[in-house]
């Protein structure tokens, strides 16, 4: 089974429309060492969209097969959610009725208006922008925000429309968004609550009473932060992103006989918001930790190669996933797993899935054939699930066996 890499929609369209943006904090390397401009400027050259200029006509009506089969999958969900939820934030597809689980803002809808965009549903499109202009992020329905989720679903959905169609609707109601969450990062580290009243700015952890949170969930600001920051020139957003990935690098240390961190790269997935230390030594590229990885490499990429301390922590994490966290199943699929200390626990979540696609992309961008490699042998693991399947859908998780 080859991959074949196509491009990464908000991240492709945002590199080539970036204004001249100079990133802060993190521009030099964890020695101190500026970015080598020689080589970013050999990086800038690269290309990341697939080149199907070669493909048979076989090959080419095999693809446009698959692509419409996907397209008529996606008609046929968002059909069902427009009947039934039109605006609402998801589909209770069983008692066919709406569900407020983000606030009331439209999840789904504003989650999905890149694919919509991409699929050239038109129409629909311009449907859903209609609903983005009225929603009021004032009201909070009832709930607190989780900040998390409403970074990559909101923030994230609404910057990757404006990419796409230009729309200042998209950027403006981004904007309006973020500064309603930044009351979030206002405690003694600038470290986020997971947690936030977007009345009062009144900021908690998921669990009541703790300053408890996670890896992804405090690591997971970069990406959109600094897309806002490139679109409206105001560092505010991207620096509090940033600030993050200091304080924890700062408060932890595989040196430091305390620390829960222990394996240079293998960041621990529990965390605590008010100490900026690991409260926990399990490590993890899934749930918890998946979003971290991702956007580190992602944000490197976005800035134009120049954030440079991202592509260490990836150089070093990568180096750490070969070496302590994977493992080769009894039928021979190599899967990632969860790492305590120096033990390695053969569990691996739907989460994992994200490992081929970032790394399909790092390759590309990075050049680096072991890259392509290792995404290969991954998602080779990951669809090995679905295909166990009897309805053909991949577990949420699985435990597997190890060959040795």
């Amino acid at each position: 089974m080859k991959v074949q890499l196509v491009s990464t929609w908000m991240l492709g369209l945002a590199l080539a429309n970036a204004q001249v943006y100079q990133p802060l904090g993190g521009i030099l390397d964890r020695d101190g060492n500026p970015a080598n401009m020689e080589r970013v400027s050999e990086l800038r050259s690269r290309t990341v969209q697939h080149d199907f200029s070669d493909e048979t006509v076989e090959q080419r009506d095999t693809r446009r097969e698959r692509a419409d089969a996907v397209k008529k999958g996606f008609i046929y969900a968002w059909d069902g959610y427009k009947k039934y939820a039109y605006g609402a934030d998801e589909l209770d597809v069983l008692k066919k009725k709406p569900k407020t689980t983000r606030n009331g803002w439209g999840a789904t809808l504003v989650d999905a208006l890149d694919t919509i965009h991409i699929m050239g549903l038109d129409d629909e499109f311009r449907q859903a922008t209609e609903m983005v202009a009225k929603i009021n992020f004032h009201n909070d329905g009832g709930q607190l925000a989780k900040v998390f989720e409403t970074n990559i679903r909101y923030v994230g959905g609404l910057l990757s429309a404006y990419d796409l169609s230009k729309q200042d609707i998209f950027l403006k109601k981004a904007v309006e968004l973020v500064d309603l969450l930044m009351p979030a990062f206002d405690t003694p580290l600038g470290l986020p609550w997971q947690m936030l009243n977007i009345t009062t700015g009144q900021g908690s952890s998921e669990t009541v009473g703790t300053s408890s949170t996670n890896l992804a969930e405090i690591g997971t600001f970069q990406m959109e932060f600094f897309r806002l920051s490139q679109l409206t020139g105001n560092a505010t957003y991207h620096e509090a992103a940033q600030k993050v990935i200091t304080v924890m690098l700062e408060k932890n240390s595989p040196q430091d006989p305390t620390s829960k961190y222990t394996i240079p790269g293998m960041y621990p997935i529990d965390f605590d918001m008010m100490s900026g230390r690991f409260t926990g030594s399990s490590a993890y590229w899934g749930g918890g930790g998946d979003s971290f990885y991702e956007y580190t490499i992602k944000t490197w990429f976005l800035s134009d190669f120049m954030l440079h301390r991202n592509l260490d922590i990836w150089r070093e994490s990568i180096q750490a996933l070969r070496e302590y966290g994977l493992a080769e199943s009894s039928d021979g699929y190599l899967f990632p797993g969860f790492v305590d200390g120096a033990k390695f626990y053969p569990y691996v979540d739907t989460f994992t899935n994200f490992i081929p696609g970032t790394l399909g992309l790092a390759s590309k961008l990075v050049g680096s054939d072991t890259y392509f490699e290792l995404a290969e042998q991954l998602l080779k693991a990951g669809y090995s699930v679905f295909g166990k399947m009897p309805s053909n859908l991949g577990a949420e998780a699985i435990r597997f066996v190890r060959r040795n």
